[in-house]
């Protein structure tokens, strides 16, 4: 028995342990999540011989943000996820989506994978820069109750839920989305700008629902890399240290430029770990972060002290008493 058909009371039990899941683990995109779970609700009561839906994250992407939003819906609501990247260079994963990629097993293409599993999340990135010719055959799949492969056969999509993304308009768009509360008005204004921007007019027409994300200040994207910080050091049993986070720190987390920032801020996270680590295991207790060449630097302030301890009170006296 498929997840999502066992009743609505389960249907919303797992939309809200999406809501609760993203607003925990995704910062500051509290009012995108609430408007695509108010989409996800609705699934149930769709009858229209289209697919479940079709939705649209747009807007900036801050660490995968839409990559986590996507992946949370498919493990709250128990279904698989079938992800395709649809950006050039055209020849690649453009036509694995229709097994027409040479050498490629068959059973990739989306086709084949929603005949094994009809009810899924097809998830596609980059729409806006997918081949012409594969918008226009999933423009016919969402515009109708099946997609037709290749070689003529039809494969039913009614099961399925669409969710794209797109980079095109994300300072707009998230710009939009920090004044604009309500998302209807949101989606309209959403789509004008991403019109605007060149995002094809074949999908726009297919979108059920554009989930804009929003821009964040430079003060609120400081204070929440701080937050995740001292929550990874205290995750380790270690104290950080007043004013224990080097602000390079920071800047690079914001803006990669040269250094061990370049490879992404999940690798330098879990360089973190692993030298947190150590420096538990070396006895630390309090300690302070510092920007190096390669990684962030874990010194044990504690330990730093022990190392240089102050002089006792009247030890310079003695030492003048001695040399009389």
């Amino acid at each position: 028995m498929n997840s999502m058909t066992t009743g609505e009371d389960n249907t919303e039990a797992r939309v809200q342990a999406f809501q609760a899941k993203a607003k925990d683990s995704i910062f500051g995109q509290d009012a995108a999540i609430d408007a695509l779970a108010a989409e996800l609700a609705r699934l149930e009561i769709r009858h229209d011989h289209r697919p479940r839906g079709v939705f649209l994250l747009a807007g900036p992407d801050r660490s995968g943000t839409k990559a986590d939003i996507v992946q949370m819906v498919a493990d709250a609501l128990g279904i698989p996820i079938h992800q395709y990247d649809l950006s050039p260079p055209w020849g690649g994963e453009d036509a694995l989506i229709f097994g027409l990629h040479p050498g490629v097993p068959a059973w990739l293409s989306l086709q084949q994978s929603l005949t094994d599993h009809p009810l899924a999340v097809v998830s596609l990135k980059a729409i806006e820069l997918a081949h012409p010719t594969v918008l226009n055959r999933l423009q016919a799949g969402w515009t109708s109750d099946h997609l037709v492969e290749p070689s003529g056969t039809q494969v039913v999509t009614t099961e399925a839920i669409f969710i794209l993304t797109t980079d095109l308009a994300q300072g707009a768009v998230g710009q939009l989305a920090r004044q604009e509360a309500d998302p209807d008005r949101l989606h309209v204004a959403a789509m004008k700008l991403l019109a605007d921007a060149g995002f094809p007019i074949l999908v726009l027409r297919s979108i059920d629902a554009v989930i804009g994300l929003k821009s964040h200040t430079p003060g609120e994207l400081t204070r929440e890399y701080r937050r995740q910080i001292a929550e990874q050091v205290r995750a380790h049993g270690l104290v950080l240290a007043d004013g224990g986070i080097d602000a390079r720190i920071v800047t690079d987390l914001m803006a990669p430029a040269i250094g061990p920032y370049v490879e992404g801020e999940w690798a330098v996270r879990d360089r973190l770990d692993a030298d947190l680590v150590r420096a538990k295991a070396e006895g630390a207790e309090t300690i302070r972060l510092v920007l190096g060449e390669e990684s962030i630097l874990v010194v044990p302030v504690d330990r730093l002290l022990q190392e240089e301890p102050p002089s006792s009170p009247g030890s310079a006296a003695q030492e003048d008493s001695g040399d009389e």
